[in-house]
């Protein structure tokens, strides 16, 4: 299990280094940029087509080439505070709710928890995983043209032998 959580965060962390033409359903997310005590990141589409330009990043089991040119968008939100933890986290429930994501994977491991998301858009898609440890809550919006297909493509799911 701590193998799927590492490629998960692994993907997470290669996927911030490398988008958001602003999606609606995680549009919302954006008032956290001035919030105190809360991390932002946002990584545009232009600064994504660069780092392709650059080269893809290599991670054992995961086709990164073929995802990039899909993204648009991807936000990074993370806070360690317990009042913020409790907005970011109902913020992502609202927007679950709300725009109907789909649960892809949900991991439970000694107290740290992951959930990842799916909203396929006709025209615009959207991921978002939520991370929450002892006292850290994390948000990772990624924003594309992309399927579930593609998100399957992307991650090589280890065998029991892994």
């Amino acid at each position: 299990m701590r193998k799927i959580i590492s490629r998960i965060l692994t993907l997470a962390l290669i996927m911030s280094f490398t988008s958001f033409a602003a999606n609606a359903q995680v549009k919302s997310l954006e008032k956290y940029a001035d919030m105190k005590n809360v991390t932002y990141v946002y990584i545009s589409k232009a600064m994504i087509g660069m780092a392709q330009k650059m080269s893809a990043p290599s991670v054992p089991g995961m086709e990164m080439k073929k995802v990039m040119p899909k993204l648009t968008g991807i936000q990074i939100i993370s806070s360690d505070n317990k009042s913020a933890n409790a907005k970011l986290k109902a913020e992502v429930a609202d927007i679950i709710k709300k725009e109907k994501y789909e649960v892809l994977m949900q991991v439970d491991d000694d107290g740290e928890k992951v959930r990842i998301y799916l909203h396929e858009g006709k025209t615009q898609s959207a991921i978002i995983m939520l991370t929450e440890a002892e006292k850290e809550v994390t948000i990772i919006a990624f924003t594309g043209k992309f399927s579930l297909n593609d998100v399957k493509g992307m991650i090589d799911v280890p065998s029991d032998d892994d």
